[in-house]
């Protein structure tokens, strides 16, 4: 197994970053301090300078950014805009998309399996 390096991590998560305050059409200095970080910190972070940046400098730019900290880590891809959708959600509405998608897979699954199928 190749296992990825701190420096080609760091660059993943600046990327999703950059990415992500693109989409949003904000900032770094924007985003530095509604997560109440020194702009210099997020910059450093987008720009290589810091390779492995702390976690908690991670979740508070997710919040930010609306998005899960976890996806600015995964090497899997998301969608960012469906996270960001999510988490503007009040907790109840949360659980209800998470019902709803349970309720999806469910049928996904019925119908894969051939029950339920006219």
């Amino acid at each position: 197994m190749n296992e990825e390096s701190n420096e080609e991590l760091g660059q993943r998560i600046a990327s999703k970053i950059a990415a992500l305050i693109e989409e949003q059409g904000t900032n770094p200095g924007a985003v530095a301090k509604a997560a109440g970080l020194g702009v210099t910190s997020v910059r450093d972070l987008l720009s290589g300078r810091a390779r492995t940046p702390n976690v908690a400098t991670l979740v508070r730019i997710a919040k930010v950014l609306h998005a899960d900290p976890g996806d600015l880590i995964s090497p899997l891809q998301s969608d960012p805009q469906a996270n960001a959708l999510y988490f503007a959600l009040n907790t109840d509405n949360q659980r209800r998309v998470r019902a709803i998608m349970r309720a999806l897979l469910s049928d996904q699954e019925a119908q894969q399996s051939g029950v339920g199928v006219s």
